[in-house]
């Protein structure tokens, strides 16, 4: 009886062994990374046992890999079906594939609102598709988000601000343009209107934009008012028509139209002949 048992339970095990080898390794293809065109793509076969020790990987587009966990780049956007396949000792084999989107990049870029006589600049960014988001680096150290935005430079020079697109699958476009901050002394601070043809008017530049420029005396008395788009000239002459006096006069420039976003700007200029 006791041999029966014993013979009975060496063919329980074998059938549990035979059971065992015939079943197959459950696994799939996983990606990580962005799907996106110039995308940096990692593959690997997850659960793979570690017997297996050959590898063929076909990416769809031509390119192929012998590595366990590669990584592939797609140049272009479009349908692909990844392939993978595995062998353990040169025979039982594991297959695979998956198919898989590349997606276009958001193009991408922006425009500036070069305006003279601010140092706020506003930013509108411009892109093929919708519900992006943009990242923005201003040059100096700052950063914001957001469609259209406004920076303030606290310094003249010039800087690189650069625009980050990315759309509702992770795709990302940068752009870069420079944006040029003059000095506020570009205002003339004297100006001798005594008709010798050299240096007779003070004048700003309005480049587009409604400016208006104002000139007071020591006593607060306005001497001078006018709005342009263009240059803006004023030749030393009150609002009776005769030459100011020599001396210091306080300028004021604002701008009349959209001046939400626009700094007033003021200083001194002499006049003397």
């Amino acid at each position: 009886m006791f041999v029966n048992i014993l013979n009975a339970m060496k063919r329980f095990f074998v059938l549990v062994g035979v059971i065992t080898a015939s079943l197959s390794v459950s696994a799939q293809i996983d990606i990580e990374g962005n799907l996106c065109i110039d995308g940096n793509l990692n593959f690997k076969y997850s659960n793979l046992p570690a017997r297996y020790d050959s590898f063929a990987w076909d990416f769809g587009d031509g390119s192929t890999s012998t590595e366990r966990e590669p990584e592939h780049t797609f140049t272009a956007e479009g349908t692909y079906t990844v392939k993978f396949s595995s062998k353990s000792n040169g025979a039982d084999e594991i297959t695979g594939s998956k198919s898989i989107t590349i997606n276009s990049l958001p193009k991408t870029d922006f425009s500036i609102d070069t305006t003279a006589l601010r140092s706020t600049r506003v930013f509108t960014a411009k892109s093929n598709s919708s519900n992006c988001t943009y990242a923005w680096e201003f040059g100096d150290g700052s950063t914001k988000t957001g469609n259209e935005v406004e920076h303030p430079y606290s310094a003249p020079g010039t800087y690189t601000v650069t625009l980050t697109t990315t759309d509702n699958q992770n795709c990302s476009d940068t752009t870069s343009h420079s944006v040029v901050i003059e000095a506020s002394n570009k205002v003339p601070n004297v100006f001798t209107p005594n008709g010798d043809g050299t240096n007779d008017y003070f004048m700003i530049s309005a480049n587009g934009a409604r400016l208006k420029l104002e000139i007071f005396n020591r006593w607060g008395y306005k001497m001078f008012s006018r709005t342009g788009t263009e240059n803006i000239v004023w030749d030393g002459y009150n609002p009776q028509g005769t030459l100011v006096a020599p001396g210091t006069y306080f300028y004021v420039i604002t701008v009349e139209e959209g001046s939400t976003n626009y700094d007033p700007l003021n200083g001194y200029i002499t006049v003397y002949y």
